[in-house]
């Protein structure tokens, strides 16, 4: 039987590719795993998730929303006072501060009860956040694993015997061995074998092996073997890949930025980014090897699937969902201002207040898109579908106040009397 050892005769690859170690997924990691996977689109997963989340934390942005709007409507009402000492305390600051301290507390005027539940929910938010994020880079690097496998296991299909001598495949060419130096599996090549499998492989009929075939010398036998087994092994990669997109209508790759500067399937740097801050580097030499091993159909040179289309070598998407994130948290923040342009033109002396709330109205939706350009489409619609949310339920809670305001005028804005007050101040009388 002419074999040869590859790897000790040559500087190629070892056909078997490693994968990178998973990221572990706390209990809040599961639950979001849980919710979005079993939906089946990845895309309708993440607003499925988003409304719960939402949902659960609801009686504290409505609590929340309603304390702060009931106190714009208490500033509002203080507006011909505060302008007045405005004009007063013109070039007193301090003084000015004191005096609206005082008008604020006689007329029951306090954001501290709007700044509890706020918190309560931003550090939820937060806790949550963490967790998707740390599951968007498990989901991605599981796809990769996925196709590793993949990979692997067409490289399998050709094994003639394991490294104990059992049969595998009766028609396989390759014979398992670990190469003592490296301690890693390593294959020897049965050229007959092989000879007689690539002639009777329909895949490979255009592509006839050289005449004199067993008349070439070892090193060009090698040849024919590498280009044969890793070209089968690419596209069972990219198979697996193709089958089991994460794709979401326009994105092609729902873990990585709806971007024209993305693509579907990115180089390593872009790759080894989004999963380091999970998994920890993977910069390791070898690592960037095999993902170029496995990837190579999709991110060098495309796909073609089996309607004829490439795959792969395309851009990620268009820039609409960071569109998108912008424009919902630019008018979320716009209809804010509105609703609180009181507490904002009155709450200093110069009105610089209204200025600083008008600049994090620009500043805000620009660090949102600074979000969804580095971070995955997935988080873009996470993003959306929260502010959306928010968005809605500050405009109908806005509109019931203000109706319950013309209604019951400054009695709604009063708070609710202690039991037992207006006893105790009959007495007094």
């Amino acid at each position: 039987m002419g074999t040869l050892n590859l790897l000790q005769s040559t500087s190629f690859l070892d056909f078997a590719v490693d994968k990178i170690g998973m990221v572990n997924l706390n209990w809040i990691g599961k639950i979001i795993q849980w919710l979005i996977e079993g939906v089946g689109i990845i895309g309708l997963g993440v607003v499925l998730f988003t409304l719960i989340l939402k949902t659960v934390v609801l009686p504290l942005d409505v609590y929340s929303r309603v304390k702060t709007k009931k106190q714009a409507l208490v500033m509002e009402k203080m507006r011909p006072q505060m302008e007045k000492l405005q004009k007063q305390y013109a070039n007193d600051k301090q003084m000015y501060s004191q005096k609206v301290m005082e008008l604020q507390k006689q007329n029951g005027y306090s954001m501290l009860g709007a700044c509890l539940p706020m918190i309560v929910s931003l550090v939820i938010f937060m806790l949550v956040f963490s967790a998707f994020s740390t599951y968007s880079q498990y989901a991605n690097l599981n796809t990769y694993n996925n196709m590793v496998d993949s990979y692997n296991a067409s490289v399998q299909t050709y094994v003639l015997k394991d490294k104990d001598g059992n049969t595998v495949h009766e028609d396989g060419f390759l014979i398992e061995t670990v190469d003592v130096s490296l301690g890693d599996k390593a294959y020897f090549v049965d050229f007959a074998s092989f000879e007689n499998y690539y002639k009777h492989d329909p895949l490979t009929a255009d592509k006839p092996l050289a005449e004199n075939f067993s008349a070439l010398k070892e090193s060009e036998k090698q040849v024919y073997v590498k280009n044969y087994v890793r070209e089968h092994a690419r596209k069972s990669a990219a198979d697996y890949y193709r089958k089991n997109k994460n794709n979401f209508l326009w994105v092609k790759n729902i873990w990585y930025p709806d971007s024209l500067l993305n693509k579907e399937i990115p180089n390593f740097s872009k790759f080894s980014s989004a999963v380091s801050r999970a998994t920890g580097s993977v910069n390791d030499a070898s690592y960037e090897e095999y993902y170029n091993e496995v990837t190579y159909y999709l991110r060098n040179h495309g796909y073609e699937n089996s309607s004829g289309k490439i795959e792969g070598k395309v851009f990620n998407g268009y820039f609409v969902l960071i569109v998108l994130a912008i424009g919902l948290m630019f008018l979320q923040q716009f209809i804010m201002m509105r609703s609180q342009k009181a507490t904002n033109e009155l709450g200093t002396v110069d009105g610089s207040g209204a200025k600083t709330n008008k600049w994090m109205m620009i500043l805000m939706p620009i660090i949102y898109g600074v979000f969804s350009f580095f971070y995955s489409a997935a988080f873009s619609i996470y993003m959306i579908t929260n502010t959306a949310f928010s968005l809605i339920t500050t405009v109908v809670i806005n509109k019931i106040l203000d109706a319950c305001y013309k209604k019951y005028g400054d009695e709604f804005l009063r708070k609710k009397p202690k039991k037992g007050a207006n006893n105790r101040k009959r007495l007094k009388r």
